[in-house]
């Protein structure tokens, strides 16, 4: 019994300190990074949709989608158009070296015709 505590215990703190991690990342790029806008778009929309920037540029990026629907998912495509990585929810922060897209999928919410939907794509440039 006294091995089983232990490991809950252990797997208790582990998490909490990923998730410290997490917000202490998120904290230093919203402090220590200035984010200068690449695309800010906001339309009104229908059905599901998802939108796709242009190629983008190396760098550090800070990607925000919100919708009156749902933000199913951000995914970074390569120049070529493969999956280099997806992330459920409405905030990304991606660094590369190397050219890439992004792609925001919404899912529109129930019983409306026409919803809003907004990205904002967003250099991060150190102060």
């Amino acid at each position: 019994m006294g091995l089983l505590k232990k490991l809950i215990g252990g797997f208790v703190l582990l998490f909490i300190l990923g998730m410290i991690g997490v917000f202490g990342l998120q904290y230093y790029y919203n402090t220590a990074y200035t984010k200068v806008p690449v695309e800010v778009k906001t339309e009104v929309v229908s059905g599901d949709v998802f939108y796709l920037s242009h190629i983008l540029e190396p760098g550090k990026y800070y990607i925000n989608a919100s919708s009156e629907g749902t933000v199913e998912k951000i995914t970074i495509l390569d120049e070529n158009g493969n999956v280099l990585t997806e992330s459920e929810g409405g905030n990304l922060i991606y660094g590369t070296t190397q050219r890439f897209q992004v792609r925001v999928d919404y899912k529109a919410p129930l019983n409306v015709e026409s919803y809003k939907v907004s990205v904002g794509i967003y250099r991060l440039e150190k102060k």
